[in-house]
């Protein structure tokens, strides 16, 4: 399965001056743990919910621009990038959530949650994996050796 089969495609985006307030106002909206920020369409950056509880917890201001307390170096995803390689990612990265980026557009956003959620449901399904289907067994087992370091 590919990232493109899973993917939310209505991504929460904020612009880098915006303020924290301000995007924190617009996830809650959405019930969303995460925006991508865009500048003239660009990623530029992702803003976590982590992100605003550690301004704060340093009693920092609310009226921070965005672009202050960004990750700026974000990995991304491809649509045809496969749940095992997505998920390798993000543990590897310590992050939960993938931007997806086609043609260097944003064009859909990947949780944690999200291929957990897919794992818990084939694993649940208990069907017959067809030729080429990822294993949501080989998911956990990803999820494992990245948390633990086994092999």
């Amino acid at each position: 399965m590919q990232l493109a089969e899973l993917i939310a495609t209505d991504v929460l985006s904020v612009d880098p001056g915006s303020n924290v307030a301000e995007a924190a106002r617009r996830m809650i909206e959405r019930d969303a743990g995460v925006a991508v920020v865009l500048e003239d369409g660009d990623l530029v950056g992702i803003i976590s919910e982590r992100d605003m509880l550690r301004l704060v917890g340093e009693r920092g201001d609310p009226e921070t621009p965005v672009r202050d307390r960004m990750t700026q170096h974000v990995m991304v995803g491809a649509p045809s990038m496969a749940l095992p390689e997505a998920l390798a990612i993000m543990i590897q990265g310590k992050f939960r959530h993938l931007p997806v980026v086609e043609g260097g557009r944003v064009v859909g956003i990947v949780s944690m949650r999200d291929l957990m959620a897919w794992t818990s449901m084939q694993l649940r399904g208990g069907g017959r994996l067809e030729h080429g289907e990822d294993d949501p067994s080989d998911l956990v087992a990803t999820i494992h050796q990245m948390r633990t370091g086994a092999n």
